[in-house]
């Protein structure tokens, strides 16, 4: 019995410590929001053509800082998973010339996650609560004419720390993202709404756009005095090159 009570006392000093003394280290499991995030941020990085983005869903602050410093240097970016980040506080030398292209119109379905995250990275999960309602999303868009940067980056000033890539084309033209009903094998359906008087409404509905694209697809003599005029100068796609 005597040789028993130390024993029992220290057994119960270190039980008080485990609970009230050193913290337990307890590993979790990753939650259910991290997890998709990781999944996401895998088909951002793995995406198709990943250095030339489609920027659709980037935000107007981004657009607009885009626009103002192409006229002043090069735009230098941060580019990690699906978040395309320009470096507002870094200066390159540098500048970007007009050229106008060959008018190029093309369509873009997006029927679930995986073609969301990895066609369209830039910005993508503002779209994912479209797609979990049922839709699904259709990009129509016209490529027009293209600022190209005129040399690569030498001399950066400022804070410029964590860019991985600068602005090597940025091409203009004009978007319009609609959404439509799908149904369950994910063809689209465009089943009309019976109103009041027997006439149909469509299911599809205008969710993004800037420009006319047609009217933009049109035009055949667009040059760097006349893009402007037209309304053909949104930012659709971006190519990135490396540092």
């Amino acid at each position: 019995m005597q040789r028993t009570l130390p024993f029992l006392l220290a057994s119960i000093a270190l039980a008080s410590a485990g609970c009230g003394g050193v913290p337990d280290v307890v590993a979790s499991d990753p939650t259910v929001a991290q997890a998709e995030g990781k999944d996401e941020a895998a088909m951002c990085q793995s995406a198709y053509d990943r250095e030339n983005p489609l920027i659709i869903e980037w935000p107007g602050t981004e657009k607009v800082a885009l626009e103002s410093i192409a006229k002043r240097g090069l735009v230098m970016v941060r580019y990690e998973g699906c978040k395309l980040q320009i470096l507002h506080r870094c200066e390159v030398k540098g500048s970007y010339g007009f050229d106008a292209v060959t008018v190029h119109r093309d369509t873009l379905e997006i029927k679930d996650d995986k073609d969301l995250f990895t066609r369209m990275p830039v910005h993508s999960s503002s779209l994912k609560g479209e797609l979990a309602s049922g839709k699904m999303l259709k990009l129509d868009y016209v490529l027009v004419g293209q600022q190209l940067a005129n040399g690569d980056p030498a001399e950066k000033t400022g804070d410029c720390a964590g860019a991985t890539h600068y602005v090597r084309t940025i091409s203009l033209g004009a978007y319009e993202m609609t959404t439509a009903s799908k149904a369950q094998s994910g063809a689209d359906v465009n089943l009309g709404i019976i109103e009041a008087g027997g006439h149909s409404k469509s299911s599809r509905n205008r969710l993004r756009h800037s420009g006319d694209v047609t009217e933009c697809a049109d035009k055949k003599d667009i040059d760097e005095k006349n893009i402007k005029t037209y309304g053909c100068t949104a930012p659709v796609q971006l190519g990135l090159a490396p540092l």
